[in-house]
């Protein structure tokens, strides 16, 4: 499948003046097929007038039919490039009470995650010949916080048994490649992936080095091994990363697309053309998840859109930098999308 890929953008690289005109005519109606307009923003030998663009909020169903309707209602009423499903099923709270008690857990097989993957599947079979299905899949670290639950001390009960909790890691990273297996048998394409290596208020960075991040990567590299196109969400929830350079740690996770934080707590904020050439993938975000997409008018998130792609590289995905609230408004987020995707069109200098 991988080589399908490799052969796509080898002919889209090669592609003579007129067919790229043609090319970039068609690409402008909404006939043309939003797996190859994803393909072409990977192909980084040259720059794209189309913008992909793409959103996501939680719905309220979060499992079965209402939840398939809900995905399916959002995909059509907002115009987005890609299918991203919700990852809404937990691992069951364990009682840790001191640090050993984390060779508890253990791991959990494909059928645990059967009702996430039917959702996967109903989606694929809707919409798999027309866009990307990629759903969500949260971090080994993610699941270590559903294990212990609420009110307990994280990070007093790594330090306990460090040794214990990375195994404890081992076993939910083991646990969501078996998720991600089952996913792709069922019709998913490849994943938007989390890590939480920020996450300074659970992990030391000794912990995270020693015991975390082996296994908090081997999520990217199964993802990659199976999937065709994939997106590394780095996630800041909860505990902001210092600056940019501390995104650069990721850079060896393999992984189609970057989604990146905007800002940082030593008060930067991203560049996001430099962001691209460091990481040498394509950009997904520019927006801030709680900035004017959430809680501006369509006037004022276009003119926010107008300041990210006057800076964003060529080839670039406009979104946000996490999911935004549920209650937003899903005619803004098509006016947005619809906006983006002839902007640089619309744009020429």
């Amino acid at each position: 499948m991988k080589q399908i890929i490799k052969s796509t953008l080898a002919v889209i690289a090669l592609a003579t003046i007129s067919n790229q005109a043609v090319l970039a005519q068609s690409v402008a109606t909404s006939k043309v097929n939003s797996r190859e307009r994803i393909l072409q923003v990977l192909d980084q030998s040259r720059p794209n007038d189309y913008v992909p663009a793409a959103f996501f909020l939680h719905f309220e169903n979060k499992l079965g039919r209402k939840a398939v309707q809900d995905h399916k209602d959002f995909y059509r009423a907002t115009n987005m490039d890609f299918v991203k499903v919700f990852y809404e099923i937990s691992v069951p709270q364990i009682d840790i009470k001191s640090g050993k008690d984390w060779a508890k857990v253990p791991v959990y097989g494909e059928d645990f995650f059967a009702p996430q993957v039917a959702v996967i599947e109903d989606l694929a079979r809707e919409f798999g010949d027309e866009a990307f299905i990629l759903p969500t899949v949260y971090s080994p670290l993610a699941l270590a916080h559903q294990t212990l639950g609420r009110g307990k001390d994280l990070k007093k009960l790594i330090e306990e048994d460090p040794k214990a909790f990375g195994q404890a890691i081992k076993n939910l990273s083991l646990s969501i490649e078996n998720y991600l297996r089952s996913a792709r048998k069922h019709g998913a394409d490849g994943f938007y992936v989390s890590s939480q290596g920020g996450d300074g208020n659970s992990l030391s960075p000794k912990v995270w080095k020693e015991q975390v991040r082996q296994w908090d990567k081997h999520v990217s590299e199964v993802a990659n091994e199976i999937g065709i196109i994939n997106i590394l969400h780095i996630c800041d929830y909860g505990t902001p990363f210092k600056n940019a350079e501390a995104l650069y740690d990721f850079a060896d996770y393999p992984t189609s697309i970057i989604n990146v934080p905007l800002k940082f707590s030593d008060g930067s904020t991203l560049n996001l053309k430099e962001a691209q050439q460091r990481f040498g993938r394509p950009i997904f975000g520019g927006l801030e998840r709680l900035g004017v997409i959430a809680s501006g008018s369509i006037e004022e998130a276009k003119a926010e859109v107008d300041k990210v792609l006057e800076n964003a590289s060529p080839n670039f995905i406009l979104g946000a930098d996490c999911t935004v609230p549920g209650e937003t408004d899903w005619e803004k987020l098509r006016a947005v999308i619809d906006y983006a995707h002839t902007w640089r069109q619309t744009h020429k200098k």
